[in-house]
């Protein structure tokens, strides 16, 4: 390792071609013979030797040139010192010194020294003063431009650092949810593929009852696996940017009534009552994408009956002022745990329930629902009731977005 050499520097006098003819100052234990006749590359490392002899022409060239970075052989190892030069009458003036620092107050101090060389060190003198203002502005502008590349890449590799944990968990979600997926869809296929084959059977001896009930089964499983594969192509869609809305003037009340009365056949099998409150300042037209947000309430409005206890009652709570439409849906079930609650509208997350009748679902419902809502520019979240049941509340703009 390059060492600071001890003591302040030298000054050398040479000729054209770098033979020394006078020392002005050695403060350096040299490794090799520094005295006058000896050429001036004797002092450095071998090692640098290309590089000094570009030092020297350089100096035979210009007028002068500042702090170089070349390596002198000591006794005790090799040296990096800060070398310049100044090229006066055929003579070459050298000065080395362990920092730029150092080599002006090495000719400050050879300034005092009353002989022919003063004037041409006080040549040297101003123009290392120069070079070194110039050289630590440059130095503070690199320093700068450096601690600001060094900040962008810290906050890039903690960016980088991020999202390569968000894919590694959602690739962690989508691979629970293809096997879920995978586990669901087999139940339901083997069911139809059973059936229909009983349907087939020649030699059974058919009921139109039986056939029915049998169909019936068969229709149930497809409904299922078509909920999933729709959820599926939903969330697909939506990751990828193609959310398409098509804003169009509806009737709220039109809307929320058929979209209640849809529900109310299920209801009524477990025996839940589904009760629509409101303020009576309800506007009479919104300006949505009636589709998505049917299949917002749809979703919301499912979960409640499927998370509510037999003869309990699922309630919907309206509300609005000039430009901001709020809809709470409330079950009367067993709430949900916290992190439950923390993960609900997270695509492919773990956090899905059975239903109280041991109703399934793909846990993709409500993360769809919350990518329809924000684009809609609305908002939606879920607390616990403190009676029991969990609450959805979602705030929609009246006029669209």
């Amino acid at each position: 390792m390059l060492q600071q050499p001890a003591g302040k520097g030298f000054v050398v006098i040479c000729d054209a071609v770098g033979i020394l003819e006078q020392v002005i100052q050695n403060d350096y234990e040299l490794s090799r013979d520094f005295s006058a006749g000896s050429s001036i590359t004797g002092i450095f490392d071998e090692a640098c030797l290309e590089k000094v002899l570009l030092f020297l022409d350089a100096a035979r060239s210009k007028t002068s040139v500042f702090d170089w970075e070349l390596v002198i052989s000591l006794t005790s190892g090799p040296a990096t010192l800060h070398c310049s030069a100044v090229h006066l009458n055929e003579k070459l003036i050298f000065v080395g010194a362990s920092s730029r620092a150092s080599a002006i107050q090495v000719i400050e101090e050879m300034l005092k020294i009353n002989n022919e060389q003063t004037n041409h060190l006080r040549i040297l003198m101003k123009d290392l003063q120069i070079a070194s203002a110039q050289l630590k502005v440059r130095d503070e502008t690199l320093y700068d431009q450096m601690t600001h590349l060094n900040n962008e890449l810290s906050v890039m590799q903690r960016e980088l650092m991020k999202k390569n944990h968000e894919l590694a968990h959602l690739n962690q979600q989508k691979n629970y949810f293809l096997g879920m997926a995978a586990h669901d869809l087999r139940s339901p296929l083997g069911t139809i593929v059973s059936y229909s084959e009983f349907l087939l059977d020649q030699e059974r001896v058919h009921t139109a009852e039986d056939d029915h009930n049998l169909v019936a089964v068969i229709k149930k499983s497809s409904e299922f696996m078509l909920g999933i594969i729709n959820d599926l192509l939903d969330i697909s869609k939506i990751e990828s940017g193609n959310l398409n809305l098509k804003l169009l003037p509806l009737k709220l009340k039109e809307l929320i009534s058929d979209c209640l009365e849809s529900y109310r056949v299920l209801a009524i099998k477990k025996g839940i009552k589904i009760l629509e409150v409101h303020d009576g300042t309800l506007p009479e037209t919104v300006v949505w994408d009636r589709s998505k947000i049917e299949q917002v309430l749809n979703n919301l409005v499912g979960n409640a009956i499927k998370f509510s206890h037999p003869d309990s009652i699922v309630i919907l709570r309206l509300s609005s002022d000039e430009h901001l439409l709020v809809m709470q849906i409330e079950d009367q079930g067993d709430g949900m745990p916290v992190e439950i609650l923390e993960q609900l509208f997270i695509p492919f997350s773990t956090a899905s329930r059975v239903g109280t009748h041991g109703e399934k679902g793909t846990g993709l419902g409500l993360a769809i629902a919350r990518r329809m809502v924000e684009g809609h520019a609305g908002s939606i979240r879920a607390e616990n009731i403190p009676e029991g049941g969990t609450r959805m509340i979602v705030k929609l703009p009246v006029g669209g977005h």
